[in-house]
């Protein structure tokens, strides 16, 4: 039996297929005495290490390299400057008496009455008001100038430094959470991040916590925002989360109040960016065992959830997944529009209030789907940004799925072919659906998920035989092999192997329910959707199959079976130029280029045996025709090609002549002498009717003769 890995030294135990050779270096593995031989030759050196579980069986993607590649799609904003928010009132306990006799405190509350912000001094009857903090100086050094708010917690001031003559803001919190100020203290001065607000001091009066000052308003939408705008912002957030959760600290109140927007210049220009801020609720998530105490409720997930009692990352996805929905309302009531759906899905998926082991497990694997999400938006109109992007979570597909288009019509068929009076003919239909099992075996196996690796772990050397079984269409060896895998019921990959098998025994309808709940756990991957038109064009259902071939192509044509998907229910709709542009646009991606171009080819003239579709115009069999010279086709599909033309043309022109001679042209590339004869006597059959000529006192007639036989 042929080794699971490759023990090539230059390869790097790359998995073997079914046939002998290496998925990485397309070649055999050496046979064992090499391999010892090879192993002599190098110098002494300790033995590698062995894969993770999962890696060889399931695949090879272990991190996300770049879950945050959303950012690149969209354009750099120039944002318009944020208007100055109004002063709030001064903190309780920074309100004291402005006679300079008395300076007792004033303005304080009882309980939970707040206290009066204006009013008279109870001693000396001095009166105050604390509405607008003017000319109140904190640690003999801060000059408040307005004050950003407060809450239960304290306030915070713009204030002007006199010592370093800057603004900075300076958060005053209440005596009685000074540990509280600490903690936030202790935790700020280590973070460096582009998207956490950084501390710059520390005064023990009040005590204050001394921080850069963001010129912005809490996160929102504006005038003009584009959807991928709001969505990138949410990229910036899960990439300072990811900062925070690789500390081991939780925020546990992200919400938009708490993602300051502003204004930042660069040699570029300004641009548009956020920041968070207000770590007064931040744990650690080794140490504090603790329930959650700081929270806000409506971005939190419910009080029942188990992320209350023993918060992890989760805590602070949910709450992002929150601010996302608040923050794009306005901007996803249209789910028709390009990426809507999905963000409805992604959101969904992150804001579960009932599933908390379906919801996000880290922010690498949301930003992934976010980033998917906004690769989505910008395909669509005005931007037009279609990215060819590896997978993080699937491999390559197996083949084109073209089901026909992408190559000249079988010969076969016009062996077979029969005319009637009017030389029309009674042929197969010109191109089909995939087989559901070879479907199957087309689309990509999952990679190993980096955020369950004790999912995939375990199952990896089952999932790797369902593989096998697929490729080998297999469906009871591949349902077998599930359920010996033991994968959970709730995990993404149990449904998508599940919707492969279902295809396998060739259930499409089943399979489209199983891949729809791998749609909804994935928003941001095409792969499911591709997989879910391919089971509505077999199920017949053209307008959902339409709608996922569109969604998956439009965001981009290296997805060449999504491509050729479109292409065929897009000619079944009656809409050829539509169908022929896809295929051009096909034919740009060098892995399709040949195909789509035969392709493109044959959607111009290729006749569909359906009631009221229109037949080609004179103007596609003139292109078709212009175009065939330019294939990379043998001879034989070349004269397949050339007849499919004449066929079309014939349709318009009823030139029996033309096709006949473009039929007979077909024999010599006949494999069997049987189907030899047949095209020759089709070819014969479709001759017009012979005109006698009469020369002297004697007719005569040509009767016409092959003149090449098939070889052998």
């Amino acid at each position: 039996m042929s080794p699971r890995v490759c023990n090539r030294a230059d390869c790097g135990r790359g998995p073997i297929d079914d046939q002998g050779f290496c998925q990485v270096c397309d070649r055999p593995p050496l046979p064992q005495d090499d391999v010892a031989t090879a192993r002599d030759r190098r110098d002494p050196e300790p033995e590698p290490e062995p894969p993770a579980r999962g890696g060889a069986g399931v695949g090879v993607a272990q991190v996300r390299p770049d879950p945050w590649y959303g950012l690149g799609l969209v354009h750099a904003d120039q944002p318009p400057d944020v208007p100055s928010s109004p002063s709030g009132q001064v903190a309780e306990e920074h309100r004291f008496c402005l006679n300079p006799d008395c300076g007792l405190p004033v303005g304080r509350g009882r309980g939970e009455e707040p206290g009066r912000f204006e009013g008279f001094c109870t001693v000396c009857g001095h009166p105050y008001d604390f509405s607008q903090p003017d000319g109140l100086v904190i640690a003999g050094r801060y000059e408040v100038e307005r004050v950003l708010g407060s809450g239960a917690y304290g306030a915070a001031y713009l204030v002007h430094d006199r010592n370093l003559d800057t603004q900075v803001v300076l958060k005053a919190l209440h005596k009685s959470v000074a540990r509280t100020a600490l903690h936030e203290r202790d935790v700020l001065v280590g973070l460096r991040h582009d998207s956490i607000v950084r501390i710059l001091g520390y005064e023990h009066e009040g005590p204050h916590l001394v921080l850069e000052y963001v010129p912005g308003e809490p996160l929102r939408a504006r005038d003009g925002d584009r959807l991928e705008t709001l969505l990138a912002h949410g990229v910036r957030v899960l990439q300072a989360l990811d900062y925070l959760h690789a500390r081991g600290l939780l925020h546990c109140d992200v919400k938009p109040l708490n993602i300051i927007r502003f204004r930042e210049d660069s040699p570029a220009g300004a641009l548009d960016r956020v920041r968070l801020i207000d770590f007064g609720a931040v744990r650690s998530h080794a140490q504090d065992t603790g329930k959650v105490v700081a929270y806000t409720e409506a971005y939190a997930p419910p009080k029942t959830d188990p992320e209350h009692l023993r918060p992890t990352p989760g805590f602070d996805l949910f709450g992002l997944g929150m601010t996302l929905r608040e923050v794009c309302r306005s901007r996803w009531t249209d789910r028709s529009a390009p990426g809507v759906d999905s963000l409805h899905l992604l959101l969904e998926r992150a804001t579960d209030p009932e599933r908390p082991w379906w919801r996000f497990v880290s922010a690498r694997q949301f930003a992934e789907q976010l980033s998917g999400v906004i690769r989505q938006v910008v395909a669509a109109p005005p931007t037009r940004r279609q990215v060819a992007r590896p997978s993080a979570l699937f491999g390559s597909m197996a083949g084109s799925l073209h089901g026909g288009l992408g190559a000249a019509r079988p010969l076969a068929h016009w062996v077979g072919a029969q005319p009637d009076d009017g030389g029309l003919l009674r042929m197969p239909a010109p191109f089909s659906s995939p087989e559901p099992a070879d479907i199957a075996a087309a689309l990509p196996a999952p990679l190993s998920d980096p955020d369950d690796p004790k999912v995939t772990g375990p199952a990896g050397g089952a999932l790797a035989e369902i593989r096998l079984a697929l490729r080998r269409k297999d469906g009871a060896a591949a349902a077998a092999h599930l359920r010996a895998a033991r994968l959970p019921d709730w995990h993404w990959l149990s449904d998508w192997y599940r919707g492969l098998t279902a295809l396998a025994d060739g259930r499409p309808g089943r399979a489209a329910d199983a891949l729809g709940q791998v749609r909804r756990a994935l928003p941001g991957e095409l792969i499911p959707p591709l997989g879910l038109g391919l089971c509505a064009e077999l199920g017949g259902d053209r307008a959902m199959a339409r709608s996922h071939y569109g969604m998956a192509f439009d965001t981009t044509p290296a997805l060449g079976a999504a491509g050729f998907g479109l292409a065929r229910v897009l000619l079944l709709a009656g809409e050829r130029a539509k169908a022929v542009a896809v295929a051009e646009q096909l034919a740009e991606e060098f892995r399709y280029e040949r195909e789509a171009r035969v392709a493109a080819v044959r959607l111009r003239v290729m006749v569909v045996p359906e009631r009221g579709h229109p037949a080609p115009a004179e103007e596609d069999v003139a292109r078709a025709r212009a175009a065939l010279p330019g294939l990379d086709v043998d001879d034989a599909a070349a004269a397949a090609l050339r007849a499919e033309i004449q066929y079309a043309e014939f349709l318009r022109t009823r030139d029996r002549l033309k096709l006949s001679d473009a039929i007979r042209a077909l024999g010599p590339h006949a494999p069997t002498e049987r189907e030899y004869v047949a095209l020759v006597d089709l070819a014969n059959r479709l001759r017009p009717a012979l005109s006698w000529r009469r020369r002297g006192k004697h007719a005569e007639r040509v009767i016409p003769v092959p003149e090449h036989r098939p070889a052998g």
